[in-house]
């Protein structure tokens, strides 16, 4: 007999029968399309929610931005052992109107911006608080976290969407990101962090042909820099990739300023403070005379470390997925970013990728497995009944 027997039973009695309703749900967030970008369309889905977790009887409050759709918390009443928190975003990489059939269903196989990453996860979430409201649960308040801006590093809410997550999960036993999940039953427990970062390069301008010593191009100090910067990747360690380049006016004019836009992935926190010093010096020692080159940070996302609780958890989760015959769940390290990382940073044990299992995200192709809608809820809703005693 396992924790919490008869709320157990009684949670996995309420959610048979229930995939109908989930793929409706389901159904209607991704006919809702929300890119990033798109302010006003995150927000319709953000209120939406916020009614739905209402009706629950969750205490609901929105994050309001001025150029990132509104982010939704909401909560459960509070109780007696530390809280709870599911994680997932409400945005996605696709422009509105770039699917010509926003939903589709072939077999198990269901197509849709964003029905695998994240809007399946969302589902789940709100499944299991319903199943743990049904059932009685009162153990542990649940938090449910929803961000706005993931796919873009948070850059749309000037890094307020990631504040949100350390607000909200500062004084938590656990969290549960229902990010993309995996067909193979893998729970990401690491994952590299990212950031963005521009390097501004600023030179003399001069005509190319007339007075051509009087100029000093920023455009060839840029290029000196990314040759060098490109030259620190190390494939096992961090890895530096300059993915655009803008500057100058004309072919006949030295250029005065240069842009390079560049993307930075590290396994560790740590790694990250040592490539900004990296930068810093290549920006002081590479510049030609009179050019100079500047860096200055547009997004990041931290690495998500492992925490001391974190094998205890997976624990939790693979005891819970192999008590209802879904087998061992295995511990993985991706190399994508998610929320997951400032959870984590604050030493809140965090498994990701719980969400629907799926494919191809960011693609035309995308889609989800219906078949995994109900066992990933199913899984999550038993680990969070498992959880013990010591983790309060």
């Amino acid at each position: 007999m396992m924790k919490n027997d008869a709320l157990w039973q009684k949670a996995m009695e309420y959610l048979d029968g229930r995939q109908t309703e989930m793929l409706q749900l389901l159904k209607n967030l991704v006919e809702m399309e929300t890119p990033s970008s798109d302010r006003e369309a995150v927000s319709r889905l953000a209120g939406h929610l916020d009614t739905y977790c209402d009706a629950m009887g969750m205490t609901c409050r929105k994050e309001h931005y001025a150029h990132a759709g509104d982010a939704l918390a909401a909560r459960t009443a509070p109780a007696g052992k530390k809280p709870v928190a599911l994680l997932a975003h409400l945005d996605t990489v696709h422009p509105a109107g770039s699917w010509p059939e926003l939903f589709r269903q072939e077999g198990d196989r269901l197509y849709g911006p964003g029905v695998y990453d994240c809007k399946g996860g969302i589902v789940i979430a709100l499944f299991a608080i319903k199943a743990l409201l049904v059932c009685g649960y009162r153990e542990r308040q649940i938090r449910l976290v929803l961000a706005s801006d993931e796919e873009t590093a948070h850059m749309l809410s000037e890094g307020l969407g990631g504040r949100l997550f350390t607000e909200e999960c500062r004084d938590c036993a656990a969290a549960f990101n229902c990010e993309s999940g995996s067909p193979a039953n893998e729970i990401v427990i690491r994952r590299r962090g990212g950031a963005v970062l521009r390097i501004h390069v600023t030179g003399i301008a001069a005509h190319a042909g007339r007075n051509p010593e009087k100029g000093a191009s920023a455009i060839r100090t840029a290029a000196r820099l990314v040759e060098r910067i490109e030259q620190l990747t190390d494939l096992s360690g961090n890895l530096f990739n300059c993915g655009k380049i803008t500057g100058g006016t004309g072919a006949n004019v030295i250029a005065d300023s240069c842009d390079i836009s560049l993307g930075l992935r590290y396994h560790s926190n740590a790694d990250y403070e040592k490539a900004l010093r990296e930068l810093q010096r290549l920006c002081e020692e590479l510049p030609l005379p009179g050019t100079t080159a500047t860096f200055s940070l547009l997004g990041r996302y931290p690495a998500m470390e492992e925490t001391p609780g974190t094998a205890k958890l997976l624990s939790v989760y693979d005891n819970a997925s192999r008590m209802l015959g879904f087998g061992p769940a295995t511990a993985l390290a991706a190399g994508g970013c998610s929320d997951s990382a400032f959870v984590t940073q604050m030493g809140v044990p965090t498994l990701c990728s719980l969400g629907i299992a799926g494919a191809n995200a960011h693609t035309k192709e995308e889609y989800a497995l219906l078949s995994s809608l109900l066992p990933q809820c199913r899984k999550l809703v038993t680990a969070i009944l498992s959880l013990p005693d010591d983790e309060a």
